[in-house]
């Protein structure tokens, strides 16, 4: 018997919802889709219900109008003439996500689905202004604890610098959390301690300074007495000394300690009169100070300190020059080079040690040793810091490097 010719199947359709089906000869969905996503685990979950059947998927966004907006807009049945005079409103639409899922019948037939589901959706606004007061909330709670910590410790950090700086009636404000008032505590009693001590020792020097004066200007005049004329000079060098170290001691002892107000003076104008003066005693000094250079100090104790360096550099250096200027970060520095044979590196860190000179690599000079001490000291009690150092190829620097 002849078997009649099968006719060739026509897609057949039907729209449920969101979901439209046609059953075809070939599938409609690529056969090379890409496994992953949305689209890729809706094919592996359909294969595995129906038995393992060949399934493919692909999957995109798309723009679909609003579902019911039509029901919104169109009229009712008896206003259909209306209608159709009517300009037609355009439909809002909305982002979907489409997905396309072919699945083996048979070996050509092919099952064709082409689903709708709502798309990635924005966040809803009382979402996104939840957020934002959330983090504004979050900011200002962060900058309150931050300034109730941040300015406590400031101010004791500047309390730790003016103690460094050789001021002793430092107090830190106890405020802030419990920590930091415990710490500006803390600090406030070493402070107190520190003064105690440095009052002390300062008045002690004085003392001692003072009274020795009394006993060398006895030995001096008894001295002078004496007819031999070498060994009145032999009593009186002696004495001369002692007279100088006092002299330094009691210097040594108000360094950084002294009572006059600070001023906003020129230390290039302190330069060229100080060397002028040096000139004048016969001290090879120059004075390399074109430019004004203004910074608060105590004038007197910062002249005292430019003149040990000088003095130094023409002992025992042969001479030098004084240069002020401003230095990369906006600090006053008084430098005196000189061309002298330097100092042994190993000795560096020891020429500001009270009684110490460097004699093994300098001619033999009078002098205490307590020049570069007093300017260490006049240095730190302004927040400033003495810098010494050797020069290429030959020569020695001591720089007094104040705050600007």
């Amino acid at each position: 018997m002849r078997q009649r010719p099968r006719a060739p199947r026509t897609p057949i359709q039907c729209a449920i919802f969101s979901i439209r089906y046609s059953v075809t000869a070939e599938p409609e969905t690529l056969r090379n889709a890409s496994p992953g996503g949305a689209a890729g685990r809706m094919a592996r979950g359909v294969s595995q219900a129906l038995g393992g059947a060949e399934t493919h998927a692909t999957g995109r966004l798309v723009e679909a109008p609003l579902r019911g907006w039509r029901r919104r807009l169109d009229p009712p049945p008896h206003q259909e003439e209306s209608r159709i005079h009517a300009p037609r409103a355009e439909r809002p639409t909305q982002q979907v996500t489409e997905v396309n899922l072919s699945v083996r019948l048979g070996e050509h037939s092919w099952l064709n689905a082409r689903a709708r589901m709502p798309g990635p959706r924005p966040a809803p606004v009382g979402v996104l202004i939840g957020g934002v007061i959330s983090l504004l909330l979050v900011g200002v709670g962060a900058a309150l604890v931050a300034r109730q910590i941040g300015r406590p410790l400031a101010q004791l950090a500047d309390a730790a610098q003016a103690l460094g700086a050789g001021q002793t009636d430092v107090v830190a404000p106890v405020s802030g959390p419990a920590d930091v008032q415990r710490a500006s505590s803390a600090f406030n009693a070493m402070a107190a301690r520190l003064g105690r001590q440095m009052s002390r020792q300062r008045q002690m020097l004085w003392a001692l300074s003072h009274d020795l004066r009394t006993p060398i200007t006895a030995l001096r005049l008894r001295a002078e007495l004496v007819e031999d004329d070498q060994l009145r000079q032999r009593l009186i060098a002696p004495l001369e000394e002692m007279e100088r170290m006092t002299e330094q001691a009691l210097a040594l002892a108000r360094a950084g300690a002294s009572e006059e107000d600070r001023t906003n003076v020129d230390l290039a104008e302190i330069a060229r009169t100080l060397c002028g003066e040096l000139e004048d005693l016969g001290l090879p000094i120059q004075a390399n100070a074109p430019e004004a250079v203004l910074t608060t100090i105590r004038p007197s104790e910062i002249a005292r300190a430019m003149r040990n360096l000088a003095e130094n550099a023409a002992k025992y250096g042969g001479g030098g020059v004084m240069a002020v200027y401003r230095n990369e970060a906006g600090e006053a520095v008084v430098e005196v080079r000189d061309d002298g044979p330097g100092v042994p590196p190993d000795m560096l860190s020891r020429l500001t040690e009270p009684f110490f000179r460097a004699d093994p690599s300098r001619h033999e000079a009078n002098g205490a040793g307590l020049g570069l001490a007093i300017a260490q000291a006049i240095a730190d009690g302004h927040g400033g810091r003495l810098v010494l150092e050797n020069r290429a190829p030959k020569g020695f620097s001591a720089k007094l490097v104040l705050p600007g």
